[in-house]
Parts: structure tokens; sequence; C-alpha cells
């Protein structure tokens, strides 16, 4: 389990990338991706929020009117297809059977009673950076790299064979608002 950090400057800020033609049917195979921009002030406040902000404001643009786009910016969209989101952010790492108190801290969590701060105060919470990944088949992936004393990061693992949690939604409600709005203004 990670949970980012309560310091924006050791978070660095998260960011937030969109996936273009990462699942397998038509119009792949040109796999790409765009790094949202994320406001710095987002590296200040809960992730979950941001990302419910960032779903809402996705929701509430305006469709252009049909028209605005002519059939070449239409094709280029349609190449375009958004099919994942990830977010990458830096955090602390611990697992239930690491330790006692990881183990309690774990059970906090998911019963709802994680305070901030309790996973820096985790014996054995390591430093780590972290990505979180959905895609629109809701397929999830959580890769992580920790951090060693010195300041390098060990080779990124994938941790856990399925994935939960309430940020892979808020994620995958990222995706969906995007996918969403592209297909009404582009009339995919």
């Amino acid at each position: 389990m990670t949970t980012p950090l309560d310091s924006p400057d050791e978070a660095g800020g998260p960011r937030l990338f969109l996936g273009y033609n990462t699942l397998p049917d038509p119009p792949s195979p040109m796999a790409g991706f765009i790094e949202y921009d994320m406001d710095s002030r987002a590296a200040g406040h809960d992730m979950g929020a941001v990302l419910r902000v960032l779903a809402e404001s996705l929701r509430s643009q305006p469709v252009p009117p049909e028209g605005t786009y002519d059939e070449t910016h239409r094709r280029t969209a349609s190449m375009m297809r958004a099919d994942a989101m990830v977010i990458v952010f830096s955090g602390r790492a611990f697992s239930p059977e690491q330790s006692p108190p990881a183990r309690a801290l774990w059970e906090n969590m998911v019963e709802g009673y994680y305070q901030e701060g309790d996973a820096e105060a985790c014996a054995g919470a390591r430093r780590a950076v972290v990505g979180l990944a959905v895609d629109r088949e809701d397929g999830r992936v959580l890769l992580m790299t920790e951090q060693s004393p010195s300041g390098g990061h060990t080779e990124p693992r994938r941790a856990g064979d399925d994935p939960d949690g309430s940020l892979f939604d808020l994620l995958g409600e990222v995706l969906d608002a995007q996918y969403e709005w592209t297909r009404a203004a582009f009339r995919l």
C-alpha cells in the first residue's frame, strides 16, 4: 500500500499522463502519451480531491458546436483514442505483511481511520515513487520504485495482482470524462 507524501516539496507534485491507443482495437498501433499540466498547487492537496475536481472540470467543459472541427481534425482525434490514464507521485510504501505497525496502519486505512501523517510515523514505511494506471477496460496497474537511503531508486516493480482503491476509481473517472468529451467534441 502507498500513501502520498504530505509535503509538496518532498512529492515534487503529482504527474498525470493520458495514454493514447494502448488497447489493441483499431486504430492502434501508434501508442503514445501526453502529460497533463498539473498545477503546482495540486501537490499541496489531497490527490483524491484533485482527481475529483479534474473529472468534474472535464465533464463540465462545453462541447464545441458541430462544424468547429474539419474532417482532418476529426480523423486525427479518432486516431488518438484516449485509452489509459497514469498518475505518478512520491509517497510512502508499506505492506501489512511487513510488520505489526504496518498491519495496524493497513487496518486503519481499510476501516477509514487513516490520519494524515500516519504513514510517515509507521515503522518500516519506505520512500517510493508510485505509478497508478487504469485503462478503459478497467485494467489496473500499480508500479513502485523504492528510494534507497542514498537517494537512488530500485527498478520499478509491479505491486499486487489486482490493485484496488479510490485513487484507481477516481483516475478511471478522469479517463472516462476525457474520453467522453473527446467523442462528443469530435463527433466520433
